[in-house]
Order: structure tokens, then sequence, then C-alpha cells
């Protein structure tokens, strides 16, 4: 799965992998890593058990899943937003990323918006 997200990132001078984690605490290293984006392998297409309490915990985070055999995944907004991906590749993948019903709000004061997204693969 890493194979096709550095592709992805690799074509996208918008977009930057800051970290892998194991998903032992993920609420915690998202706030450590301060991503925008959270990439989460799944074992089943169905499996988010744990991402409403992430994406209350980092409101402005976004959770793409992908199953673990690459096929589909879905991205996870605390909208709450899900938008299905049928078939993942490094276009899909960098367009799921940058694209985000979060991105027409106003960055906020205290923080510079930042020129790219900063993803954690899990």
């Amino acid at each position: 799965m890493t194979d096709i997200l550095e592709h992805a990132v690799a074509k996208d001078p918008e977009l930057a992998v800051v970290g892998t984690i194991d998903d032992a605490n993920l609420v915690a290293e998202a706030r450590r890593t301060r991503a925008d984006v959270l990439l989460v392998v799944q074992k089943a297409p169905d499996e988010r058990d744990s991402l409403s309490h992430l994406l209350r915990s980092r409101p402005r985070m976004k959770v793409l899943t992908i199953v673990a055999g690459g096929e589909s995944g879905a991205l996870y907004e605390l909208r709450p937003h899900r938008t299905l991906i049928a078939d993942i590749t490094a276009e899909t993948l960098s367009q799921a990323i940058r694209d985000s019903t979060g991105a027409r709000r106003r960055p906020r004061q205290r923080r510079a918006r930042r020129p790219r997204k900063d993803i954690v693969a899990v």
C-alpha cells in the first residue's frame, strides 16, 4: 500500500508523507504529527470503529481508508462526509487527499496555511 501512496505523493508537489505510525494510538499520533490526512489500511471495507473518536479529536483532519487489497477505499471527514473511491490509483489518491469539502473553509488565524498536505500512513 505504501508504494501506491509514495507514487501518488511523488507526482504531486502539494503532498508530503510526514511519517508512518502503528495504529496503537491514532489520536495521539495524529495530534503529534499534525497531519492534514491520515491514511489507514483496513482489513475489511467497513471497519471504522475508531474513526469517529479520531475525527472528533482532530476536526480538520481527513481520514482516507484503503482496504488491504488496495482495490477500494473511502474518505472520511468530520462533517460527516464519506466519499467512495472505486479504483485506488496514484491519481485517485492524490485527488482524494487534495479535494475536500473542508478546503473552502477559512484558515485559522493563528497558523499560516501550509502549501502542501501532510500525510501519515498507518
